[in-house]
């Protein structure tokens, strides 16, 4: 095998391959026995003939194309091992010669990790100064804010019969149309949300303002100029309404009952306490979060470094990804979202571009210092950290989807952050 290796602008790189036919002969008995499945020979069943009578019946090219196919598939991780080469994404590979019985060129595109210049990360860490967490205090308002919430999380919803309201929990079946036909996400059934919090087109839940369970109106709207959907812009449209369902929360008094039913508690003061102390716990978190974000962008500022378009891609993908599962969790349609911001997914996935760069020039930032501090993360580490999130999974259907690579990838990435993190908060003590 002969191996050629160029380097290319924007963090790419292409390898050219040559195998001569010692390289491929290995490969010669797997392809013809799988090119042989589909091969029907008179005096033998479908796939049963022997390789040396089923050769003679199929393409030297073909058994050729067959047997480099199999070369790859088998090399390419072996070359990229070797060569000690760090890949970003798929390769994009092709062949490019084939002599049947003699040689085999194919040619590996790749994007690599780019080349980092690094600043003196070691004295930004330790020139960052730190807030002292012993100094941090929680107020009345914050307890009290926080109690307001664990109330709102245990209302229960109570179905009402009268007229809808700002604030009211509503269930609707609706169709907007304009010229009779049905715009796109114009139509749904069973739709819930709170009225007022303007989910739809300007004027859409004013006109849902006393109905009554059970009613069903027909109304129209002008859509306005500056609406993101361009073709519907000042356009008329012509909506039904059905109102299913109205539902209210209703709070439960704080009280000591209140406290027991929450946990161990025995009374008001203790749930306070409790309170107090996580609040705490959860504002010291945040400064050390606050002081790794800073030293993070410093660092990463004064960073040198090409940043792959691949790079920034993927980012974006999983930027809008984790958008929609924030949207799952309020109930709110990721189409409807885009409504009421004013944009569709290309524009905001311009919007986002620069803080997708950040973030990957944060992740090659911290993974260089790992390398260069000789970091390292263990097995047992990933493995644990593996368990730990899908504990954090409930559903056994959701679990079975996640591909274990992704997944060890993304606990690795974890651990070896943390670590990088407690490396350069060390340099805090050492410049005392």
């Amino acid at each position: 095998m002969k191996l050629k290796i160029n380097s290319l602008p924007k963090s790419q790189q292409e390898i050219v391959v040559s195998l001569n036919q010692k390289d491929l002969l290995p490969f010669k008995e797997i392809a013809l026995k799988e090119l042989n499945k589909d091969l029907q020979i008179n005096g033998y069943r479908l796939g049963k003939a022997p390789l040396p009578i089923a050769e003679n019946h199929l393409s030297p090219m073909k058994v050729s194309e067959r047997m480099a196919a199999l070369a790859i598939e088998k090399m390419y991780p072996e070359i990229i091992l070797e060569n000690n080469i760090q890949v970003i994404g798929r390769p994009n590979i092709y062949i490019t010669k084939i002599v049947p019985g003699q040689e085999v060129v194919f040619k590996i595109e790749i994007t690599v990790i780019p080349e980092i210049n690094l600043p003196d990360y070691q004295t930004i860490a330790r020139n960052t100064q730190k807030k002292n967490g012993d100094k941090l205090t929680i107020t009345d308002k914050e307890i009290t804010e926080a109690l307001s919430w664990l109330q709102n999380s245990r209302a229960v919803l109570q179905t009402v019969n009268r007229q809808a309201k700002i604030d009211d929990i509503i269930t609707i079946d609706y169709q907007i149309k304009e010229n009779e036909n049905t715009i796109p996400h114009g139509e749904d059934k069973n739709y819930s949300f709170i009225l007022g919090k303007g989910n739809f087109i300007p004027g859409f839940e004013d006109n849902l303002i006393k109905m009554k369970p059970g009613d069903k109106k027909n109304f129209e709207i002008i859509v306005p100029k500056n609406w993101p959907e361009k073709k519907l812009q000042d356009k008329t449209l012509d909506i039904e309404v059905s109102l299913k369902e109205i539902k209210i929360k209703e709070l439960p008094d704080l009280d000591d009952k209140f406290a027991q039913g929450v946990g161990k508690f025995k009374n008001m003061e203790e749930l306070k306490k409790n309170i107090k102390d996580g609040l705490l716990i959860e504002k010291q978190q945040k400064e050390k979060e606050k002081w790794q974000a800073e030293v993070l962008e410093k660092i990463s500022s004064e960073t040198q470094i090409e940043i792959p378009e691949i790079l920034v891609e993927s980012e974006l993908n999983i930027m809008i990804g984790e958008l929609r599962n924030q949207l799952n969790q309020i109930q709110l349609p990721f189409e409807k979202y885009l409504e009421q911001i004013k944009k569709n997914e290309e524009d905001l996935k311009k919007d986002l571009k620069e803080l997708a760069k950040k973030r990957v020039v944060s992740s090659l930032v911290l993974r260089e210092i790992a390398s260069l501090e000789k970091i390292e993360v263990t097995e047992k580490e990933i493995q644990d950290k593996i368990n730990e999130i899908l504990k954090q999974i409930p559903t056994p259907e959701i679990k079975e989807k996640i591909n274990q690579e992704d997944l060890k990838e993304f606990a690795l990435s974890i651990i070896r952050n943390e670590k990088v993190f407690n490396f350069l908060e060390g340099q805090q003590s050492q410049g005392k």
